[in-house]
């Protein structure tokens, strides 16, 4: 792996212990925090907020490990493009061409994009497909 892919990556598993590493832990532990800060209070709090603040908690410990073996760990950043691609496409889209302007999913179909778009630049695809003998 170059030395710019190998910072590239470092880069997004830094991005991710604080996005979603940071989110995790306030959505699981402080639920009601999240729901006002997180989700721009139009979001219930309820124990599918906790699901997603561990789930999200998970990978931003995982992306610690990332940090310091950014070629063992990318298939996490694969993980999260994948998942934020299905909710942009499955959500979001939808939602926003029915017309709904809510600010938490205009505020997190714009970070997922963002994300979804560096995550393309960034996933050593070319591994993933010689590894696999696609």
């Amino acid at each position: 792996m170059l030395i710019a892919e190998t910072l590239g990556l470092q880069l997004m598993f830094g991005a991710a212990i604080f996005g979603a590493g940071l989110v995790g832990a306030v959505a699981l532990f402080l639920p009601r925090l999240a729901g006002k800060y997180v989700f721009a209070g139009e979001t219930t709090v309820d124990r599918n907020t906790k699901i997603l603040g561990a789930l999200w908690l998970a990978l931003g410990l995982v992306a610690i490990l990332g940090i310091t073996s950014p070629s063992d760990y990318w298939p996490i950043l694969l993980l999260q493009l994948i998942y934020k691609t299905i909710w942009l496409m499955c959500v979001a889209v939808p939602a926003i061409a029915r017309g709904n302007r809510e600010t938490g999913l205009i505020f997190f179909a714009a970070l997922f994009s963002i994300w979804v778009v560096a995550l393309i630049l960034f996933v050593p695809f070319p591994d993933l497909i010689l590894s696999h003998g696609l």
